[in-house]
Order: C-alpha cells, then structure tokens, then sequence
C-alpha cells in the first residue's frame, strides 16, 4: 500500500506498472491524543479536507456516513452517533472537529484527492495492475487532454466520487477494470471518448455508469446495479463543437442487472444514441427520449423490441 498519489502531465508513451499496489487516499489517525467526552465519544482537531468531504476508514473499510458529492445530508450531532460513526463540524475556515464513537484502533482519515490524476496534454499513457481506494474525488481522475490512455487490469473502490472519471477531451481504454462502492462507478463527461472491455460496475450510491458528451463502448461488461440509476447518458451543458457527435454509446455482450428484484433506471436524454448488441437486461426500467436499438438482445428474459 502506497499512500500517495500519482500525478501525470504532459507525459509521453509511458508505462506505470502497478504490480498489485494499492493507492490509498487515507492516511492513519494516531490512537492518542483525543480530547474524551462522555460514553464512548472522542473528537479531534483536524485541518478541512478537500472539496468539505469526509471518509473515514477503520479497520479497512470506508464509512461515508451515507454521504456522496450527490447526497449532502447533515452530519448527526455527536450525542446521537452510534458505535463506529463519526460526525464532522467546522471549527474555522481551515479546520474542523472530527467526532468518532467507539474504538480509536486502525482509524484512516481521506485526505488525498486521487490516486491517479492527469492534466495538461499527454500521449500514450498506460497503467497496469494498480488499485485506487478511499480518495476524496476519483480513484483515477482524467482531465485535460489525454490521449490514448491504456489502462489493464485495474480496480478502483470506496472513493468519495468516482472510480474512474475521463473528462475535457481525454480518450481512453480500459481492459478488465472493477469499480465498486464508489459515488459513481464512472462518470465520463465533456468531450471525453472512452472503451470499457470486460469491466465490471457495481455497489454505487448514485449511479453505476455515467455518460454527459462523448462516445463510449462497452463489450463484454457486468452492470451489478445497486444504486438507483444504472445507466445514464445524456449530452451535458458543455457548449457543443462543430462536427462532434454527443451522447453516444454502443454495448456488446453486455449484462445490466439490479442486484435485487427492485428495478433500476436506464436513462437516455434527448439527441443521444444507444445501440444494444448481445447483451442482457433484468429488472431495468428504460426511460428513453433519445434514440435507442437493440438487436439480439434480451430484456426480462423476452427478446427485447424497443
């Protein structure tokens, strides 16, 4: 476990072999040196973090307190946290207290945006066999002008946004990636062109897959959806450039399922395209003001005629 991120601009034909290592966006809080309150309840002096997002981790596993970039609820008041919650309340412009219920052992605060970020224009990128975990915003943040960006064999888990997110006019492939419990699994927005091949999404808050500009394919994916939407592609507020087509997306061999009974959404905003090959739906609920096709496909065990 590494517990820094890597930061890529203007970079060319290089390759980042991860070798299995984990880029954490935490780092540990010391089990000393809390200010104790009564039953149970301990708080902590600590400088604001990124953006005002908060993940604690103990024993390994991130606790958002049921908050994302998308669902900004209060934080409870430190009288009514149970055992393993934790409440954050600003002091000032700069810090902030951080209150925890329970045992201080193997406690992680997220004080790291990315574990992968790109600016700037780069070319011919690759990065294998790396993990992302418990970053602010993404787990492999993509901006600026990145071109042909391989990625092989990656996960990207328990990020405050986004597992993977390409933006701007970014292009990229990504070959055997997992992405769960993430805000979204992906959100490529902009003018961002990306090639997912045997991925995996699922366990989001919000949205597993998200779509605004661009054109995207998707063969051979696993949509597991436990958040609401599972699919969403829209063409986005971004001004529109002559000639570039917006919103559009093509899945072969592909399976979306809810991962219960409860069915979730498919979203196609208006001027955007679908095109449905081979592939399997269950349990989704398509809503389509766009243009949409299917061929050999299957949806609730019937073929599928949209």
């Amino acid at each position: 476990m590494y517990r820094q991120q890597i930061s890529i601009r203007g970079k060319t034909n290089i390759v980042i072999r991860g070798s299995g290592v984990t880029l954490t966006g935490a780092d540990p809080l010391p089990e000393t040196g809390w200010e104790e309150l009564a039953n149970v309840l301990k708080r902590r002096q600590l400088k604001k973090t990124l953006f005002d997002r908060h993940l604690l981790i103990r024993n390994g596993k991130a606790n958002r307190m049921g908050r994302s970039p998308s669902i900004r609820k209060a934080f409870p008041k430190p009288v009514d946290l149970k055992d393993g919650d934790f409440s954050w309340h600003p002091e000032d412009e700069k810090t902030g207290w951080l209150y925890v219920k329970g045992s201080m052992k193997n406690l992680e605060w997220s004080v790291r945006a990315a574990g992968v970020a790109t600016s700037g224009a780069s070319r011919g990128v690759t990065i294998r066999n790396l993990h992302a975990r418990h970053a602010l915003n993404d787990g492999y943040n993509i901006h600026g002008d990145c071109r042909g960006l391989t990625c092989e064999d990656l996960t990207a888990y328990e990020n405050f946004d986004e597992g993977f997110s390409a933006h701007d006019t970014c292009t990229a492939k990504i070959i055997r990636g997992r992405f769960w419990e993430n805000d979204h699994a992906v959100a490529d927005v902009n003018f961002a062109d990306t090639d997912y091949e045997d991925c995996e999404f699922s366990q989001s808050v919000s949205t597993e897959l998200l779509f605004s500009g661009g054109r995207h394919t998707l063969k051979n994916c696993r949509i597991i959806a436990s958040a609401p939407t599972a699919f969403s592609l829209s063409v986005g507020s971004h001004p529109r450039i002559e000639g570039k087509s917006l919103g559009h997306c093509v899945l072969i061999g592909c399976e979306i399922n809810s991962a219960d009974t409860q069915p979730r959404a498919l979203r196609i905003s208006a001027e955007c395209n679908v095109r449905f090959r081979s592939s399997v739906l269950q349990h989704i609920d398509v809503s389509n003001r766009g243009e949409l096709m299917a061929k050999d496909s299957v949806r609730d065990g019937s073929k599928w005629q949209p």
